[in-house]
């Protein structure tokens, strides 16, 4: 890791509660996740949020990845979430989606596009595994603190055991 880095950004291990999301997904490949998902985080910042009731912790909104069982990503598509919290699952919009993300312990690393020159995944994953952690497959997130568009900062979590 590069000094500049190291020192501009430290990654921390963070425990986290359960909690429930609502929101919008797309299924899409590496290669293609540079246009989907910024196109699937507007559209349902602009065109759905205002639909999701019982929301909480205004305005963080997440985004998240979920990785079918043993996947590639070289050959495989996965899923990305744009997503808000909520307190139950009541009056869903039938064009959304539920997902609980677990209680668990994560590596959550702060990191704004407009400041940072590096990819923030890769970087945490390397961070994992010099600190003797374990990446637990299949999902992560970011939270924004609003979401204002494709470079707006959020804090990476992964989880870790």
């Amino acid at each position: 890791m590069s000094e500049q880095i190291s020192t501009a950004v430290k990654p921390k291990v963070v425990t986290k509660s359960n909690f429930k999301v609502v929101g919008v997904y797309c299924q899409t490949m590496m290669d293609e996740r540079h246009v989907k998902i910024p196109r699937l985080m507007e559209h349902f910042h602009t065109s759905q949020l205002h639909k999701v009731r019982n929301r909480i912790n205004s305005p963080r909104t997440i985004g998240m990845f979920v990785d079918p069982p043993n996947w590639n990503e070289e050959t495989d598509k996965f899923y990305w979430m744009a997503a808000v919290e909520v307190d139950r699952y009541e009056k869903i919009p039938p064009d959304m989606v539920t997902k609980t993300i677990p209680a668990h312990k994560y590596a959550v690393l702060e990191y704004d596009p407009s400041v940072h020159d590096f990819n923030p995944y890769p970087y945490l994953h390397e961070w994992i595994e010099e600190m003797g952690y374990e990446q637990v497959e299949g999902f992560g997130f970011e939270v924004y603190q609003p979401y204002t568009g494709s470079n707006t900062k959020y804090r990476l979590h992964l989880p870790i055991k």
